[in-house]
């Protein structure tokens, strides 16, 4: 069934789980390594999700969407269990039969790698069953360096036709991102921030969800400066024996 319009700032992230293997950028792109450990005695799955970025319009309601995550069994310390993210901007379009809320499931029929300091059209069809489309664009607000624009076209309403937009991150093994519903005509400008969360929970693949910053079953990790990584963009992230969590840019 078709799904939402994803505007995804893409981080083409490397989910891996490897044995003492050093895990290596495709290109030299920036790239950011989630060293995950398990304090508990039986496996978690953790899921990496993207917090929203700045906007210059008022989106409405946001949900994280996620289909990245590793189940990570106990700690063993020859063992090394981690995400790896490098840093690639992507923008994504859908128009689906489910409006967009909480547990609503969201896929992508048109997708486009974008820049920041660009503007981009997203054109949707004003007729059900039609398909969304994203092209480089002289939009109306003009982007500078921190951001990048996303411009609705002027489309009419469909009845039970819904239309989305998620900004996120893609990764080899999926996708994570923040996903809205856009209104006709409207430019959007999105500064990144990629600030990331670590859950677990019951969570489901692009399944819209919403997560809490300030819960112990979250961990936050920051990047840029004075953020969570080391200056390699190295975190260790340890989830404790009680439930809690421990952000580290120091190895155990």
């Amino acid at each position: 069934m078709k799904n939402a319009i994803k505007f995804l700032a893409v981080l083409i992230l490397a989910c891996t789980v490897t044995f003492g293997v050093q895990v290596k950028a495709a290109t030299a792109m920036t790239s950011y390594t989630f060293n995950l450990r398990n304090l508990q005695t039986d496996p978690v799955e953790m899921w990496l999700f993207l917090d929203s970025p700045k906007f210059s319009q008022d989106p409405g309601e946001i949900y994280q969407n996620s289909n990245t995550f590793l189940n990570i069994p106990p700690y063993e310390p020859e063992e090394t269990q981690k995400f790896v993210a490098h840093v690639q901007y992507k923008l994504e379009a859908t128009q689906q039969n489910e409006p967009i809320y909480l547990g609503t499931k969201i896929e992508s029929d048109f997708s486009k790698e974008v820049d920041l300091n660009k503007g981009y059209l997203v054109e949707y069809s004003s007729e059900k069953g039609g398909y969304p489309t994203i092209e480089q664009h002289n939009t109306s607000r003009i982007p500078k360096s921190q951001n990048l624009i996303a411009q609705t076209n002027i489309f009419e309403p469909v009845e039970d036709y819904y239309n989305a937009l998620t900004f996120g991150v893609t990764t080899t093994e999926g996708t994570t991102g923040v996903t809205w519903e856009p209104r006709p005509n409207i430019d959007y400008a999105i500064t990144p921030t990629l600030t990331f969360y670590i859950a677990t929970g019951g969570y489901s693949e692009n399944v819209l969800a919403q997560i809490d910053a300030t819960s112990v079953d979250t961990a936050t990790i920051k990047t840029g400066y004075g953020g969570d990584f080391n200056s390699f963009n190295n975190v260790w992230v340890t989830y404790n024996e009680d439930g809690t969590w421990t952000v580290e840019n120091t190895a155990w």
